[in-house]
């Protein structure tokens, strides 16, 4: 089992198809954004999640949790865990999530940033605009609409 901590905006790469993105996080629960390929499933509780279909035929799920819910894609588990915003002092936006991933030996596990940096190293084309940057912008400029 792998614990990373990660920011809004931040993502996290399973493999090289499926990417968990912090989408908001605001008082009892966080907003993941989930971009996996259409041979994924993506299990919450004995739910199976309908996605929306991006233009190139990847899945995008939008998932809300509390904290330790977790979910599963395939054979990898996600479990949530994180400080509710009235416990603590600071922004709430600044906040890390602690994400658990369990997954087989076989599937690797990366930071976004440490994956695009070991694309580059092996002289594979990186992506021109990360999705989680695109979250990123769209999700600042809700924020500062929301704060105005």
């Amino acid at each position: 089992m792998l614990i990373l901590n990660r920011r809004v905006g931040e993502t996290i790469r399973i493999g090289d198809e499926i990417s968990v993105t912090v989408y908001d996080k605001l008082r009892y629960h966080v907003t993941m954004g989930v971009i996996a390929p259409s041979s994924a499933r993506l299990l919450y509780g004995d739910a199976c999640l309908r996605p929306a279909i991006l233009p190139d035929g990847e899945r995008f799920y939008l998932i809300s949790l509390l904290t330790s819910e977790s979910f599963r894609i395939d054979d990898v588990e996600l479990n949530v865990n994180f400080t509710p915003s009235y416990l603590g002092a600071g922004p709430t936006r600044k906040r890390q999530v602690r994400i658990a991933v369990a997954a087989p030996q076989s599937v690797a596990v990366h930071r976004e940033e440490i994956y695009l940096r070991r694309l580059e190293l092996a002289g594979k084309r990186c992506p021109p605009m990360p999705f989680s940057t695109w979250l990123r912008q769209a999700n600042l400029a809700v924020s500062s609409r929301a704060v105005a």
